[in-house]
C-alpha cells in the first residue's frame, strides 16, 4: 500500500475512536468496511494492530484495549491536542477522507476559498523548514512594488488571508501572501532566532500591534434576540483565548467579558463585525475610537441618503 493510502487509514482510525470514545474490535471493522477502504475487506487484527503502532510513533496518538469486557479500544494519550498546526492537519485530513469516502456529499460541504494559499505557501514552508532566505517582490496596498530579502520565521492563516511573519531589512515584520509578486528562493542560509512563533501573536487578535502594550479589553454582549444573543456566540467562540466572563458585572440585559491583548486593527475590526450587538466598555481610549467609527459611518449613510433623495 502507498503511503498516502496509509496515513488516510492512520487518520479514519484517529477520528472514529476520537468519536466513539471507547468503541470494540468488531465495531472498528463493521465501519472499515461500510468506507470501502481497501476495496471493502474485513480490517484484519494483525493489521490494526501494526496501524495502532504506527499512529503512535507518527502523530502520538496511543490507542489501547481496555483489557475485559468487550475488549474497547479507546485513546489514552493525543499529543496532537495541544499541538495546533497537528489538531488542524489532521481535522482537514479527517473531513478529506470523509469527502473521499462519500463522494455524493462533495457539493454538500461548502468551505472558504483561500486564495492567498495556492502560489506561494508550499515555496515558504519549505524555505522555513529548510532555514532558507528568499527574495520577494511584495506590493502593499496603495504602494509601490519594492524587492528585499526575508527570513521566514512562521505562517499564519487569518480571514482567508495567509500571512508570513519574518525578518527583514527592517525588523520583524507580517507580510500578506497575496501582496507578493514573485519569490526566488536564494542559496542563503539563517539561523532560526530565539523566538517563539505562537507567543509573536498570543495577546493580539490578527496579525498587528506587535508592538503594542497588552491592556484589559473589557466589553458587553447583549442577550436579547435583537442583538442575536452575541453572549451565547461570544461563550461558543471566544473573541480572544484570554477572554474571562465577569458574572459580577453581567445582568440581564448583557454579559460582561474581559481581555488581556493588545489593540490592533484587526481587534477594532473583529469588534465592529458584531455591529451593535457589544459595546466596548474599556479602556476608554478604545472606547472612543469605536464611538468616532460609528458617528463617521453615521455621518457617511446619512449623507448618501440625502444624495439619492435629490
Amino acid at each position: 500500500m502507498d503511503t498516502k493510502s496509509l496515513v488516510s487509514n492512520y487518520v479514519w482510525l484517529i477520528s472514529f475512536i476520537r468519536r466513539r470514545g471507547r468503541v470494540p474490535f468488531k465495531e472498528i471493522n463493521k465501519a472499515w468496511q461500510r468506507t470501502e477502504r481497501d476495496g471493502g475487506l474485513e480490517l484484519s487484527k494483525r493489521t490494526f494492530l501494526r496501524h495502532i503502532n504506527d499512529i503512535a510513533d507518527i502523530f502520538g496518538i496511543d490507542i489501547e484495549c481496555e483489557g475485559c469486557g468487550e475488549y474497547n479500544y479507546f485513546i489514552t494519550n493525543d499529543d496532537s491536542k495541544s499541538d495546533t498546526t497537528k489538531e488542524w492537519l489532521l481535522n482537514s485530513m479527517s473531513l478529506h477522507n470523509f469527502v473521499c469516502d462519500s463522494q455524493q456529499l462533495k457539493k454538500r460541504i461548502l468551505l472558504e476559498d483561500i486564495p492567498s494559499g495556492q502560489k506561494f505557501l508550499t515555496t515558504i514552508i519549505e524555505a522555513i523548514r529548510d532555514l532558507t532566505v528568499l527574495h520577494i517582490w511584495y506590493q502593499g496596498f496603495g504602494k509601490h512594488e519594492s524587492d528585499f530579502e526575508i527570513k521566514p520565521i512562521c505562517v499564519k492563516l487569518f480571514r482567508q488571508r495567509w500571512y508570513v511573519y519574518a525578518k527583514s531589512q527592517v525588523g520583524n515584520r507580517i507580510y500578506a501572501l497575496d501582496r507578493i509578486n514573485e519569490i526566488e528562493v536564494t542559496d542563503k542560509k539563517y539561523k532560526f532566532p530565539d523566538i517563539a512563533p505562537d507567543e509573536v501573536f498570543n495577546k493580539t487578535v490578527g496579525v498587528s500591534a506587535f508592538d503594542a502594550k497588552v491592556e484589559k479589553v473589557r466589553i458587553k454582549a447583549f442577550k436579547d434576540k435583537q442583538h442575536g444573543y452575541e453572549d451565547c456566540y461570544l461563550r461558543s467562540l471566544p473573541l480572544h483565548k484570554s477572554q474571562r466572563e465577569i458574572t459580577n458585572l453581567s445582568t440581564d440585559e448583557y454579559a460582561v467579558f474581559e481581555y488581556d491583548m493588545k489593540v490592533s486593527f484587526d481587534l477594532k475590526q473583529e469588534l465592529l463585525r458584531h455591529m451593535d450587538s457589544i459595546e466596548v466598555v474599556s479602556p476608554f481610549s478604545l472606547r472612543d475610537e469605536m464611538k468616532r467609527v460609528t458617528e463617521a459611518m453615521t455621518k457617511r449613510y446619512k449623507k448618501s441618503a440625502k444624495t439619492k433623495a435629490k
